[in-house]
């Protein structure tokens, strides 16, 4: 997926629609739930089902059993009753996508991006997130922007939108299709603040602080500005979507007014530190995600988050490596350039936790072998060299053992 993809879902996360509110639709719960559904209802379920497939076997979905089950356990303590009543079992999945995003379809399912849990800073966050998805479900919101054909037509204009922004084949058309049967598009004010009570009454019930909430958006919005960033807008000064402040601004208000005196009932499952042990591995994946679409600032912040989870890990420290040596190689005006001995650094620390490891051991070797406008040092030449002697022994079936075979030869080349 190339780089000018991601304004497509960041606008999407945070779109609202300008649809004139019907009349409230009863929630789910004791007399609507499964086998109680609408005929129209039943058909966009059976639609969001098969869809959920068609994304499951495309390969976009993060499967990991650990943070699976985690998820798990911490939608258990957030549903609200009224799920259970409607005989309706949420269930969480991750995608595996650089776009920062969160949604729910009409039969239950929650979709998080892997960029967005690879930005929370700490459960309460992820449960706000889960909450107000909850809440999007409990009232039919999704149906409700189904029947309206408004919503929709504005939903389909995005997906044409998104078809000339995303160069992502089949994979980008799926989650540009899920945006038309989910909440992803987002909906009239009035229900967006329907959904905004009834996510701070779940979260606050479930015994979180409700003040994450806002957590969660100013992470996100940070994220979109180090985005902006790196992009070919970058040279103008990030100015945040007036939908995520007004967002923001509504949070603030509901909190002050409905839970000023109001103290969680219960403590996290698990610290900040818990936390992020707990998505180390989606953040993982994020970050190869950012590498490969050249957000080399991006993949720093998520291999630092790895790092400091789980600081006995290598790849961590391999991402780490590659995001500040794609920095170097790839110069933003106005940031200060990584160092060279940063970078060395971080793949050193890799060797200190597996001496075998090829990969760290060849980017060694390319850091001493590249120069960068000066000629190179004999000392330099010699460490290259060792290097990729050392790599062509620890993987001497590689595929780019011949373009390092044709450093070496240059390198003794040079010593002679």
């Amino acid at each position: 997926m190339m780089l000018r993809s991601l304004p497509f879902v960041s606008i999407l996360f945070f779109a609202m629609g300008c649809v004139t509110p019907y009349e409230p639709l009863p929630p789910l719960g004791t007399n609507v739930g499964v086998g109680r559904l609408d005929a129209d209802e039943e058909a966009l379920w059976k639609q969001s089902r098969e869809l959920q497939y068609q994304i499951e076997v495309s390969g976009l979905l993060f499967e990991d059993p650990k943070l699976d089950a985690y998820l798990s356990k911490l939608l258990q303590r957030v549903t609200p009753p009224e799920l259970a009543e409607a005989s309706l079992t949420p269930q969480a999945r991750v995608v595996s996508n650089v776009n920062i995003h969160g949604y729910s379809f009409a039969n239950g399912v929650i979709y998080i991006h892997t960029a967005l849990l690879s930005r929370m800073q700490n459960e309460a966050q992820l449960a706000a997130l889960l909450s107000r998805e909850l809440a999007h479900i409990v009232h039919r919101h999704a149906l409700r922007g189904h029947r309206d054909k408004r919503l929709r037509a504005d939903t389909l204009a995005w997906i044409g939108v998104g078809a000339t922004l995303v160069d992502g084949g089949g994979e980008a058309k799926l989650l540009a299709q899920a945006a038309s049967i989910t909440t992803a598009a987002g909906f009239h004010h009035h229900l967006e603040t329907v959904a905004d009570e009834k996510g701070l009454a779940i979260l606050h019930d479930a015994g979180y602080p409700v003040q994450s909430t806002l957590g969660l958006y100013e992470a996100s919005l940070t994220h979109l500005a180090e985005v902006h960033a790196q992009g070919i807008w970058g040279w103008a000064p990030f100015t945040p979507p007036p939908q995520i402040s007004a967002r923001i601004s509504g949070y603030e208000t509901l909190i002050a007014r409905d839970y000023a005196r109001k103290k969680p009932s219960r403590s996290p499952m698990a610290d900040t530190a818990g936390f992020r042990r707990r998505v180390h591995t989606a953040t993982l994946r994020q970050c190869d995600l950012e590498l490969a679409v050249g957000l080399f600032i991006s993949a720093e912040t998520c291999a630092r988050l790895a790092t400091e989870s789980r600081p006995t890990d290598p790849n961590g420290w391999m991402l780490l490596g590659r995001a500040l040596a794609g920095q170097r190689s790839r110069p933003i005006e106005g940031k200060r350039l990584p160092s060279l001995k940063a970078v060395r650094n971080a793949f050193e620390q890799v060797l200190i936790l597996d001496v075998r490891h090829a990969d760290a051991t060849r980017e060694l070797g390319m850091s001493f072998y590249r120069t960068t406008g000066t000629q190179r040092t004999p000392d330099a030449s010699a460490e290259a060299r060792r290097y990729f002697r050392r790599y062509l022994q620890l993987a001497p079936a590689a595929g780019d053992g011949d373009y390092v075979r044709g450093y070496l030869r240059e390198l003794e080349a040079e010593a002679r």
